[in-house]
């Protein structure tokens, strides 16, 4: 049987110190974390850099993360990569560690038909050890189709979804189509994270969930009991930061916002110099 996931996961972001990882700041964020209410880590994701590092560093990073996490959060493992085959080695390094989910993009680079994308994802969550959760960013890769969506949701292990479109008329349509099976419909947009929950939105995978845990919390705590007026405050309160973050090239603002909130250094990889 389905395990959904909910609540605020953090995705994290990834220090260098040159040209390397800088462990004791990737390390220091997760202690901070720990402490918090924050539902579960996401490593490797969009913000965590991974592009920028080989799938060796990553799944060290991944099981660093399973090592230093506490006991009561949950563990999701990115595995985004252009095939198959490196997608499901880190699906199985994410079961090895005892993760809780891999978060899985569609192949990039080629420009993909529907149906690719289809049997892709049902290739993934057919070898994967661990549950599969979708990853929709049209920003990075191709948009997934509504309908390959819901047929994929019917697969024994893809529990979910994070939709990173910021687009609230998907995220319905998929809250509303899916309701009653379990899955689970995630945000990956800070943004709209009020209006995402109301709208029937479950949990999500986002960026300020590592600046601002209590923040993100705060939202999901005002939600669930209905006060409404509390949580946009707080979503409205966050709005000119994530305009700041947004407004260099992803995700310098976001590793610049965390450094100025937590003191945790959180140093760019130069890439173009």
């Amino acid at each position: 049987m389905k395990k959904p996931l909910t609540g605020p996961f953090a995705v994290l972001m990834t220090p260098f110190e040159g040209e390397d990882v800088d462990e004791s700041a990737y390390a220091a964020q997760i202690k901070r974390l720990n402490d918090t209410k924050i539902a579960g880590f996401v490593t490797n994701g969009s913000t965590s850099e991974f592009i920028h590092l080989p799938l060796e560093q990553q799944t060290y990073l991944s099981a660093l993360t399973a090592q230093l996490k506490s006991e009561d959060k949950k563990l999701v493992v990115s595995a985004c990569t252009g095939n198959l085959a490196d997608t499901v080695n880190i699906c199985r390094h994410a079961g090895g560690i005892g993760a809780d989910a891999v978060l899985v993009c569609p192949p990039y680079y080629f420009k993909y038909t529907a149906q690719e994308g289809e049997t892709y994802f049902k290739a993934v969550a057919d070898l994967s050890p661990v549950p599969v959760f979708l990853y929709n960013i049209p920003f990075f890769t191709q948009e997934l189709d509504l309908g390959v969506i819901y047929r994929l949701l019917e697969h024994e292990n893809i529990i979910g979804i994070k939709d990173s479109s910021a687009n609230m008329k998907r995220l319905e349509h998929m809250v509303q189509k899916t309701h009653g099976k379990q899955v689970s419909i995630f945000t990956g947009t800070d943004d709209i994270l009020f209006p995402a929950l109301v709208g029937g939105c479950v949990g999500s995978m986002t960026a300020f969930a590592t600046i601002y845990p209590d923040k993100i919390c705060a939202i999901y705590d005002a939600v669930e009991k209905g006060d409404y007026k509390r949580a946009k405050e707080v979503q409205f309160s966050m709005m000119e930061e994530l305009r700041e973050a947004d407004g260099e090239t992803f995700p310098k603002g976001y590793k610049r916002l965390m450094t100025r909130v937590s003191g945790i250094p959180f140093a760019d990889k130069e890439v173009v110099r």
